[in-house]
């Protein structure tokens, strides 16, 4: 049986999406999915512009980052392995606690 309403879980990591190879942000886990914000170089995605962060979360990146400004949900197993080294610094935390709401 299919749970109507299951408990959103934080979480803060990054992984990489199997089916783009972009990076993401992952910000909860309800139930099966993953609750995430993509990663990008590009200042513009399809039309919307992105949100530039001060730091780039990959520290062997030394290229701008941007966030894309919509939340999105997608299987946890449409996701590779956790990217340890990456980090956010603390003026993107409070950027992207914004747009998690």
């Amino acid at each position: 049986m299919k749970k109507k309403h299951q408990k959103e879980i934080a979480k803060n990591e990054f992984r990489k999406n199997k089916k783009n190879n972009h990076p993401s942000y992952i910000f909860a886990r309800v139930g099966n999915d993953y609750k995430y914000l993509g990663l990008t170089h590009a200042e513009i995605t399809d039309g919307i512009k992105n949100i530039k962060l001060d730091k780039n979360p990959n520290p062997k990146d030394s290229r701008p980052a941007f966030i894309k400004p919509k939340s999105e949900k997608s299987k946890t197993n449409n996701f590779k392995k956790k990217q340890r080294e990456w980090v956010l610094s603390k003026k993107d935390k409070e950027k992207i606690s914004k747009l998690k709401k």
